[in-house]
């Protein structure tokens, strides 16, 4: 019988991006990829997409380098907060208590074991709609305002690990789902990719070996829509505002199945838009392994922008 994982986390919250050129990526995430502008705080604005219920799920803030501040997460409970803060302070990853931000309440601030900033928390402010943004679907935050690409909400965060089996069985120990991953055929088996979620989405954040030793770093952040074909006419609006797509065009994953595409913001943070990935609802799925020659993250036959000669770079 397989253990039962414990479940601290409901969800991820938000996703912090540092900026060297703010303005830029302001203007980016607010007019092309068309998500709504929600708070200003010192050097700091946050934006949330259009179907979520909090305040936030994206902040950007002005910085000398890009890169990530730091993940989010939303407890089950205020107790699951407090059990979960437990837990982390076991491990000696923990950071301490935040009175909170913009948006929500106090929060369990914490390291994983490659020293990306995270913090759980439970009391959050809701978005209530002004009457012009107000759907006629009661169970909407607000309409879609049809700006930019306007996607729904936030899916996932993809972040780089010097060392992905620390990582994957530090966020196992939180209660994240272990669903697929990737391992090297040399030396063999070794683990260079693991994909995780609280929820049924096929991942809310993955990591992805890093090589160079540097510790912290962020691969992407992503939202997502509800169709192939709005993937696709986004991706002519992306080449229409004159950006570049990473990969030349819109592809696959083998990997939760996404259909996608890659973007680098202004500050030279990179966005991926995504639909058409799986959900997962039996209670014993997987862990799915794939090995790196298989190409796992592109069922179409495009090599990664991380990967070269069958290695994960930066």
């Amino acid at each position: 019988m397989m253990p039962k994982n414990p479940h601290f986390i409901s969800q991820l919250g938000h996703v912090e991006l540092y900026s060297p050129k703010v303005d830029d990526t302001v203007a980016f995430f607010k007019d092309v990829i068309g998500l709504e502008e929600s708070g200003r705080d010192g050097k700091s604005v946050y934006f949330r997409a259009w179907g979520e219920f909090h305040h936030h799920s994206l902040k950007i803030t002005d910085h000398t380098t890009n890169g990530l501040g730091h993940i989010s997460w939303r407890a089950d409970s205020a107790e699951a907060l407090e059990e979960a803060a437990k837990y982390i302070e076991s491990t000696g990853l923990g950071r301490g208590w935040i009175e909170g931000d913009l948006g929500h309440g106090k929060a369990y601030q914490f390291e994983s074991p490659d020293g990306h900033l995270e913090e759980i928390f439970w009391d959050v402010d809701l978005y209530q709609a002004p009457d012009e943004l107000k759907s006629v679907w009661r169970n909407r935050p607000q309409r879609n305002p049809g700006r930019g690409i306007a996607p729904r909400r936030l899916d996932h965060v993809t972040l780089h690990s010097t060392d992905v089996t620390k990582c994957r069985e530090f966020y196992q120990g939180l209660g994240f789902y272990h669903r697929e991953g990737i391992l090297l055929d040399e030396p063999i088996n070794k683990e260079i990719g693991a994909w995780f979620s609280v929820t049924n989405l096929s991942h809310d954040i993955a990591l992805l070996g890093e090589q160079s030793g540097k510790r912290g770093l962020l691969n992407h952040v992503c939202y997502a829509v509800e169709s192939r074909e709005e993937v696709l006419i986004a991706a002519d609006h992306i080449i229409e505002s004159g950006y570049t797509l990473e990969m030349g065009a819109p592809t696959r994953h083998k990997i939760a199945e996404g259909f996608f595409f890659y973007v680098n913001e202004p500050g030279g943070n990179r966005f991926e838009l995504y639909s058409g990935a799986h959900l997962i609802f039996a209670p014993d799925f997987g862990p799915y392994m794939w090995r790196l020659s298989e190409n796992p993250n592109d069922a179409w036959g495009n090599v990664m922008p991380w990967e070269k000669d069958g290695k994960i770079i930066k």
